[in-house]
């Protein structure tokens, strides 16, 4: 785990890649979805999860949802698309989002990986890092 915080702070790639790895995870269920029981949720899903393949959308949506009470706010929405049995593809991107917001590096994080002193001590910094990325 420490490598995963380590390097989704310090490296736009791998926040790019983790971006794309749950896109690619929507995609697939959006693919699902659609082949078991195509209707309206589902064409709203892919709406949804094609605001994505932009990089600064993605990234502003996942720091978003890592505020409490946006990340309450989706989940309990989510759970009431879950109750309704066709919208079980808005349930999911709307859970996947929320659960990948939790793993991605606060913005807070991302400002303690650009002060002056981290460049100097590095170990000292990944201290930092850990104890305030969750």
């Amino acid at each position: 785990m420490y490598k995963f915080c380590w390097r989704m702070t310090m490296s736009y790639n791998a926040r790019k890649l983790y971006i794309i790895v749950v896109l690619s995870l929507l995609i697939f269920m959006n693919w699902c979805c659609f082949m078991t029981d195509p209707n309206w949720a589902v064409a709203l899903a892919a709406l949804m999860t094609s605001a994505l393949f932009f990089n600064r959308i993605a990234d502003r949506l996942l720091h978003r949802l890592q505020e409490r009470k946006h990340l309450w706010a989706t989940l309990i929405l989510a759970l009431i698309c879950y109750c309704i049995p066709y919208m079980n593809s808005i349930f999911h991107v709307l859970y996947t989002l929320s659960m990948a917001s939790v793993f991605y590096p606060s913005e807070h994080v991302l400002r303690i990986k650009d002060e002056t002193d981290s460049i100097i001590r590095p170990l000292e910094l990944l201290r930092k890092i850990l104890r305030n990325y969750f």
